[in-house]
This record gives structure tokens, C-alpha cells and sequence, in this order.
């Protein structure tokens, strides 16, 4: 994965998966997360976060070769279709950096930031975006995406059949408890 997408409703685990792939991103790589989060939710020991966009885009483009996750959650408010935000999508891995971006509907990116998408984690859809994610991933199987359950989520990625996963969440706590 270079750079993925995380879409669905509220309480859907979208946070809840964008979380947990940053704890492993750390465990395997001892590379930190850099997340910009209007919540300012806690991510970890391993993440720095901000709601400070200006100064978060600054820290992303300034690392000098030491690569990260870079998380952008609630992608409505923090990319909502901005075309200087392009190059996070087009050039953003030259920098050695993952890219994750959480949202309710891509719709909020432009076409061009969803078509570099290499990943998509998709929770629940209506149809209409399940058949927007279907062709911008060239794959129909996204469009199974409007029968899942809460938790429920395909995984896919570019040039691969998406996979039906679930989070199992008891499993998720007992890792966060561990690591508290």
C-alpha cells in the first residue's frame, strides 16, 4: 500500500481500522504516524497528531527521508476537494511516506486524488457511491459494498479482487489494553 482510502458511514470503524493499521504500521516498520484529525483523538504513543492543518501539511513535506504513515481523517473537512491538495495524492510516496485518508463518501476528493487511491478499505455505501468506487477502482465487486453489515468491510487492493473482511473488535481492545 502506498496510498489508501477508508470510506463509510459514521460508526461504521472507519477511525477504528485507520488506528489499529497505524499500530502495525509502528510494530512493523518502527515508523511513526503523522495524523491531522479535527478530533484530536488519541492514536497512539507512536503517532504525532494535530488539528492544525497548515502546520501538519508543513510537517508532512518537511520529514528529510524519514518516512511515515501520514493519516487524513475526515476527509470532507480537511481535503473536501481542494486542488492544491493534489500532490498529496501524486507525488506524496516520492517522499518515501503512506497515505491514508478517512471520509464518509469519497465524493469529497476529486477524481484525479481517487484514481491514485492504490487501496480502498470500503464500509457500507450507497449506490451511487458504491458504483462511483467500482469504476475509479475498475473493479464491480465494490459494488457489494451496499450490502454490508456495520464493521463489515471490503478490502482491495488496484489490480486485485476486493475480500469481504470484518473488525473484530474484542480482539482490537485487548491489542489497545496491552499496549496502554
Amino acid at each position: 500500500m502506498e496510498s489508501a482510502g477508508i470510506f463509510g458511514p459514521k460508526l461504521s470503524g472507519k477511525t477504528t481500522l485507520a488506528k489499529e493499521l497505524s499500530r502495525q504500521y509502528w510494530v512493523k516498520s518502527n515508523r511513526r504516524s503523522l495524523v491531522l484529525d479535527p478530533n484530536k483523538e488519541y492514536w497512539g504513543e507512536h503517532a504525532w497528531v494535530t488539528d492544525d492543518e497548515e502546520k501538519f501539511w508543513a510537517a508532512v513535506w518537511k520529514t528529510n527521508g524519514a518516512p511515515s504513515l501520514v493519516i487524513v481523517e475526515e476527509a470532507a473537512e480537511t481535503i473536501n476537494r481542494d486542488k492544491g491538495l493534489t500532490a498529496v495524492f501524486t507525488r506524496l510516496r516520492h517522499l518515501h511516506h503512506k497515505l491514508i485518508v478517512i471520509g464518509h463518501n469519497g465524493s469529497t476528493l476529486l477524481p484525479i486524488m481517487r484514481e491514485q487511491l492504490d487501496t480502498l478499505y470500503l464500509f457500507r455505501q450507497s449506490r451511487q457511491a458504491s458504483i462511483m468506487w467500482a469504476e475509479a477502482m475498475t473493479r464491480e465487486e465494490f459494488l457489494e459494498a451496499q450490502n454490508l453489515a456495520q464493521y463489515e468491510f471490503l478490502y482491495g487492493p488496484r489490480f486485485d479482487p476486493p475480500v469481504k473482511r470484518k473488525l473484530d473488535l474484542k480482539k482490537l481492545r485487548r491489542v489497545q489494553h496491552a499496549h496502554s
